[in-house]
């Protein structure tokens, strides 16, 4: 599979080699679009990509009214007519949208702020430029069950959560002998059916894994329960204990980060530094993907790098190359030690 990364300047490059400005990034950007699995690809005459953007691909520099029509111009010059039903305010009050050809844009700081200028009037919901209303709702939608453990259960129940590989993630497996840990205690938050626990117990560290879920947490048991190095805990983990604070050296984060209600990353943050020790890490794998409903909800690569910056020093921080094929192009690896 052929790759192209688009960084957060909207800059295009291929294999670490910067696509010039002209007739071929210009194509790239023109045929950018997000399939119905979340995956930003675009192609080049015959050559397909997947598009590893940093943020939303597309830089919006300035609305412009045509008729009853909305374009954005971006990098490059293009311009791209909107769809008005998929504009957005993400969680940085930032004014984000989707062209009717599938791409995602987002507005400069600067284009908000000349867009704010021209409009008729605007507020917290919508904003009106030249009598048209665009309406601008939260970026992430809500979904009530999130907070019912019940929820949680009945899918375990109906059968394999599509977020369950049946397996622990492929990203651990392949670094787990890289880290070289030493005997570490690792606290494994939303561990549904324990396939990433148990693999960090087999290498003799002591395990804590907890979820939400008491049907994921009994059928972790079921699978792993026979391992003495690890205890599944059934527990809303915004309400673990405070004489937890600072005992574990490793947090491990994949697909609980994606199924928590957005609106509580930043407490999920500093959930995680809390229950860390001073030199603790976190080990995770997100869902760098641009995905507004959930579960599992995606994110940027910068929300993500928004989020974590004060408390964390990445000491790695890169895109997965070796996903499975239905998370190809969307899995983010990052490794970060708590700062002090």
């Amino acid at each position: 599979m052929n790759y192209l990364t688009i960084n957060e300047h909207g800059e295009l490059s291929e294999n670490e080699k910067a696509v010039p400005d002209g007739e071929i990034a210009q194509t790239l950007l023109r045929n950018l679009r997000l399939n119905n699995s979340f995956t930003l690809e675009t192609s080049f005459e015959k050559t397909k990509y997947i598009v590893e953007a940093f943020d939303h691909p597309l830089l919006g520099h300035k609305l412009v009214v045509q008729g009853d029509k909305v374009f954005v111009e971006t990098q490059q010059q293009l311009t791209f007519e909107c769809d008005l039903k998929k504009f957005s305010l993400d969680p940085f009050d930032r004014i984000c949208g989707l062209t009717t050809t599938h791409a995602p844009f987002r507005l400069t700081e600067k284009a908000q702020e000349q867009l704010f200028d021209a409009c008729d009037e605007f507020d917290d919901e919508s904003f009106t430029l030249s009598g048209i209303r665009v309406e601008t709702p939260d970026y992430y939608f809500e979904n009530p069950n999130l907070e019912d453990s019940q929820f949680w259960t009945n899918i375990y129940n109906e059968g394999n959560p599509g977020w369950d590989l049946g397996e622990p993630a492929p990203a651990f497996k392949d670094m787990l002998p890289r880290l070289k840990l030493p005997k570490c205690r690792i606290l494994v938050l939303g561990c549904g059916s324990g396939h990433d626990a148990a693999l960090f117990a087999e290498a003799g560290h002591v395990v804590t894994a907890v979820d939400f879920s008491a049907g994921a947490i009994a059928q972790a048991k079921k699978l792993y329960g026979h391992m003495e190095n690890i205890t599944f805990l059934q527990q809303d983990i915004f309400a673990l204990p405070h004489d937890w604070n600072g005992t574990f050296d490793v947090i491990i984060e994949h697909t609980c980060f994606c199924a928590i209600d957005p609106k509580r990353r930043k407490e999920m943050v500093k959930l995680w530094r809390r229950l860390l020790h001073e030199e603790g890490q976190l080990i995770a794998v997100f869902f760098a993907m641009l995905k507004r409903a959930g579960p599992p909800y995606g994110s940027s690569e910068w929300e993500i790098r928004e989020l974590l910056k004060d408390s964390f020093q990445f000491l790695f921080w890169g895109r997965w190359k070796k996903s499975l094929p239905r998370r190809e192009g969307r899995e983010l690896f990052v490794l970060g030690k708590k700062k002090v």
